[in-house]
């Protein structure tokens, strides 16, 4: 089985399956600070096989234009986008307890596993409101147009 790691698959202190094809893409290697625990448990997966991979451009490029599409990307970070973009390439399954990472495979039709917590079941939409007047908006924004307040997302549910 081929696996790739988020950040929080390595930060979450639960065993990751060492003796599985292990891939992680490197801008995740950038968000663990060199020393300290995480450090030397990133140190003991790269021991045991850990596979570092930058994922092609024209892969990031479709993973982009997806998470522009669910409404995504304005949650997740190039790192979040690596991790989709490296599983699509070494055809993998995801490892993450980020609920951004799983809605977009989900609309991938890529496989995914939670960590430490339970997966997403079902794709979610978005919906975009100012915290200032509280104005309800299609799409999201950096400012709300009416009243320059921000903008925050949050998952529609009904």
């Amino acid at each position: 089985m081929k696996y790739v790691l988020d950040t929080s698959a390595i930060l979450s202190g639960k065993d990751i399956p060492l003796d599985e094809d292990l891939y992680v893409p490197t801008g995740v290697l950038s968000e663990i600070k060199k020393g300290g625990r995480w450090y030397r448990k990133l140190e003991m997966m790269r021991a045991a096989g850990l596979t570092e991979i930058e994922p092609p451009g024209n892969v990031m490029d479709t993973v982009r234009r997806q998470a522009s599409k669910t409404g995504d990307d304005i949650r997740l970070s190039d790192t979040d986008m690596e991790v989709v973009a490296l599983a699509i390439y070494v055809e993998g399954t995801i490892i993450t307890d980020d609920y951004s990472i799983q809605n977009l495979a989900k609309s991938m039709d890529l496989d995914f596993k939670g960590i430490a917590q339970e997966e997403i079941d079902e794709e979610w939409e978005w919906e975009y409101r100012c915290v200032d007047c509280r104005r309800w908006l299609k799409e999201p924004k950096d400012e709300c147009p009416r009243c320059g307040g921000e903008v925050r997302s949050s998952r529609l549910v009904g």
